[in-house]
């Protein structure tokens, strides 16, 4: 084996070497190149291992050339101690090390040694074992030290980075599992919002919707999705195509308060709130469409309810005070009046005036009565009624049983148990009434006028519902906003036009509503709606 193979030698052969060449010094080399005899310092100078030996007086007794290359700011002449050569920060496992082999004769193998040179740490791995004589007593300890630095910077690092890119992993499954709870708990929010939220794509059709919003359009869950709102006509009308095409334009939130819609169901128009919101793209396109709507409708009629009652109320109070003030003037002039016809001769020209002007003190008495009607009723009048009794007791069932006299099919629907409420009886009686006589004038005898009523239960209460319907010639489609308004009538000077407006007062001032269902040559109904009183 040449000198240039030895200088190859890994550090495990390189003491595999030594251990086998034990105190031989000499070793020679024949003719062959082959190894013979060779000095012990010739192998340990040519490795590029740190090799040095401490004799047992702990003195350096020996460093080959690497110890020389590497450490050189440390004094390498031998007979030293070896703690001459250690920095203060080596001494505690320097000591502990040397002892360990010297007097126990402990092996090391494959040590990190941290060791400062010119300021700066060099990192070996190191190797110490004894040296024994052929009776085994420890003479010496040969140690040898590979310059390890570049591998454990680098191993180092891998470690510094591979801890980093750790914690990122655990921060991103953290930021995951925390986006996930979000997900979870946005999802659980707008499941259970009292509010209709649903989403949109940027060509109008409905991704996804919660369980409110059904609630509020009155249909079944989940029927909305898919369909592409924008092109409805109740979405265009109540100007909702338009918000969400601002959205789409602007990027900013757009909202709307207190607008009618009427909802894909058609079952009735509600009042709403609208909030319409982009969702936006890392790239800052709108991807969806959040849409909010916050059903009103109990609210704005509760405050127009409010508002109608406080000007009916201060209406009827006006009224009833003129109307009590005309009564004793109108009783007294039907009086002067009978006598005056009493004294009239038969076929006098006077007698037809009289005539005359009985109906027009009639009509005034009509109108007085029906202004001492729009009081507000004092909550102590009021009693528990039972609608089945009213609608078949007097007065009702006179007028019922004279228009079947006349010819007109009267029909009248009952549940077996009659809801009540919470009223004047006098006032109910007031609405079925005006109602009833507003359908016969609409129809002709042979013609049908119905009066049904039923109980119909929520998810939140119980309410009870009054009917008057008729099959005769219906409103015209532009009259039905105005038969509620005081003063209007087709009847013309037969009719006060106070009617309707007195059924509507009574109606909101029992907290319950009215509606109109006509058609002009198909009938007309109107349905009112009362809380029950259980």
């Amino acid at each position: 084996m040449d000198l240039e193979k030895l200088g190859k030698l890994s550090r495990e052969e390189l003491l595999d070497v030594i251990e086998k060449l034990g105190q031989q010094y000499e070793i020679s080399i024949d003719d062959m190149g082959e190894i013979k005899s060779i000095d012990f310092r010739t192998i340990v100078e040519s490795a590029y291992d740190i090799i040095f030996v401490i004799n047992k007086d702990m003195r350096i007794q020996y460093t080959n050339n690497a110890w020389k290359e590497t450490l050189s700011s440390r004094d390498s002449t031998p007979g030293r101690l070896y703690t001459d050569y250690l920095q203060e920060i080596e001494l505690e496992r320097g000591n502990f090390v040397v002892e360990s082999v010297l007097k126990k004769g402990q092996i090391f193998r494959n040590e990190i040694l941290k060791i400062y040179e010119n300021g700066k740490p060099y990192y070996f791995m190191t190797n110490f074992s004894p040296i024994k004589t052929k009776s085994g007593e420890i003479i010496a300890l040969i140690g040898i030290m590979r310059n390890y630095t570049e591998q454990y910077l680098m191993q180092k690092k891998l470690k510094e980075n591979a801890k980093i890119l750790e914690e990122k992993v655990q921060e991103q499954i953290r930021q995951a599992e925390e986006l996930r709870n979000l997900r979870d708990l946005n999802d659980e929010i707008i499941k259970n919002a009292p509010i209709g939220m649903f989403m949109i794509d940027p060509s109008g059709v409905v991704i996804n919707e919660n369980p409110s919003l059904s609630r509020i359009m009155m249909r079944e869950p989940n029927t909305l999705v898919g369909v592409n709102i924008i092109k409805y006509s109740g979405f265009i009308e109540s100007g909702f195509t338009a918000m969400f095409e601002e959205v789409l334009l602007t990027k900013k939130t757009v909202k709307a308060r207190e607008v009618r819609y009427m909802p894909l169901s058609g079952v009735a128009e509600i009042v709403v709130n609208a909030t319409f919101d982009p969702i936006l793209s890392r790239s800052g396109v709108v991807e969806r469409v959040l849409v909010m709507i916050e059903d009103v409708t109990e609210q704005v009629q509760t405050r127009q309810r409010a508002s109608r009652t406080e000007k009916m109320s201060a209406l009827g109070l006006l009224a009833s005070g003129v109307a009590s003030e005309l009564k004793s003037h109108i009783n007294k002039m039907v009086m002067d009046l009978n006598f005056v016809d009493s004294n009239v001769e038969e076929h006098s020209p006077a007698e037809e005036y009289v005539d005359s002007l009985k109906k027009e003190l009639e009509r005034i008495k009509t109108i007085s009565e029906q202004l001492l009607a729009l009081s507000v009723i004092d909550e102590r009048d009021k009693e528990v009624c039972d609608l089945n009794k009213i609608v078949t007791n007097h007065p009702i069932d006179v007028i019922t049983n004279r228009l079947s006299s006349e010819g007109y099919n009267v029909v009248i629907n009952l549940p077996e148990e009659g809801p009540q409420i919470l009223a004047s009886p006098n006032q109910v009686q007031q609405i079925l009434i005006q109602l009833l006589e507003n359908a016969e004038d609409a129809v002709d005898p042979g013609g049908k006028i119905e009066i049904s009523v039923d109980s119909v239960v929520t998810e939140n209460d119980f309410y009870a519902v009054l009917t008057v319907s008729d099959n005769g010639m219906g409103i015209p489609e532009e009259n039905i906003e105005k038969i509620f308004q005081p003063f209007f009538t087709t009847k013309g000077k037969h009719g006060t036009g106070l009617g309707m407006m007195i059924v509507a007062n009574i109606v909101n001032n029992l907290g319950g509503t009215i509606g109109v269902k006509t058609a002009p040559g198909e009938g007309t109904s109107f349905r009112m709606v009362f809380p029950q009183k259980r």
